[in-house]
């Protein structure tokens, strides 16, 4: 359902007038991404939105207290800063924005150490930030777990007083989007009145399933130039639906599975080096097995993990 949304929106568009001729090849850089159909959909009407708010400013028509700020939720590894960097590139196409850039903080770079510090901090990124976007990772820190504990957080809270005030300030010249764990995310919304009735909408990154970080640990292989045997794509197989069964609110999602494909590599190197010390001619070692992962890196893997 959600490809055949997108592929209709997309073919009633190319037969008319396109406004950035950079639009099309982000939109189809995001429908390459391996899974996140619900979150590819959400992009494709925030785009449809965004072309008819650009077409409204062109013609100087009234467009009313207009944001594009928003909330990504979601557990940690499902894409959410790559999504808001395409977010960014998608605006500045647009010409809603004037510049194609992407300031990425957490708390600890927006928090000073005593009382009134944190103002001018979060004057300065965003500042940085300004004619482009903010993303704010982990945002529920800045309230003290996101309300989930009832504590009070002065130099948080100041954080976040500064940012509404900016937000409004600077509404035409400033996308903020805040991201964090789904349930902390929406505790720290709604402890926060201000920034709710700022948030233009909230996009929730669901978990990547098994199949689809397989799929992202064969792209990481193909992207570095390593091979896989089909009994080591087996082994592989199995320890990724593994992680993707044991996994909880705190599991990394894509990070996990980058992580394992590096874990691999000194793996693979090992064993390759205990040939290289069994060998006088290098020439025996084919550059095909300096690239080969085989199943038996796998399995080192998997008792050692």
């Amino acid at each position: 359902m959600e490809e055949g949304f997108r592929s209709r929106r997309r073919a009633k568009r190319s037969s008319g007038p396109k406004r950035g001729d950079g639009l099309e090849p982000i939109l189809k850089e995001i429908d390459a991404l391996i899974g996140l159909e619900p979150v590819k959909d959400e992009i494709f009407r925030i785009v449809d939105f965004a072309r008819v708010v650009s077409l409204k400013k062109e013609r100087d028509l009234p467009v009313a207290n207009l944001t594009f700020h928003m909330v990504f939720t979601g557990p940690p590894g499902t894409g959410k800063t790559t999504v808001a960097r395409y977010i960014g590139q998608l605006l500045y196409e647009l010409k809603l924005l004037r510049k194609d850039k992407l300031i990425e903080v957490d708390r600890s770079q927006l928090v000073g150490t005593h009382l009134g510090d944190t103002a001018r901090i979060v004057q300065d990124k965003v500042k940085d930030a300004l004619d482009g976007v903010l993303f704010i990772d982990e945002a529920y820190t800045l309230a003290g777990g996101g309300g989930a504990t009832g504590n009070t957080d002065p130099y948080g809270q100041e954080a976040i007083d500064t940012l509404l005030k900016l937000m409004e300030d600077h509404r035409e010249k400033l996308v903020v989007i805040f991201a964090g764990y789904t349930t902390e995310m929406r505790r720290f919304v709604s402890a926060n009145p201000g920034l709710e009735s700022r948030i233009s909408r909230t996009v929730e990154f669901p978990s990547y399933n098994g199949e689809e970080l397989f799929r992202i640990f064969e792209s990481l292989v193909e992207k570095n130039g390593f091979n896989l045997t089909d009994d080591a794509s087996h082994e592989a197989r199995k320890v990724i639906d593994d992680m993707a069964r044991s996994a909880g609110e705190n599991f990394g999602n894509a990070r996990e599975v980058r992580q394992f494909f590096e874990a691999l590599q000194p793996i693979q190197a090992e064993r390759l080096a205990d040939h290289l010390d069994d060998t006088e001619d290098l020439s025996t070692i084919t550059d095909a097995d300096l690239m080969c992962i085989t199943d038996e890196d796998i399995i080192y893997y998997a008792e050692s993990h």
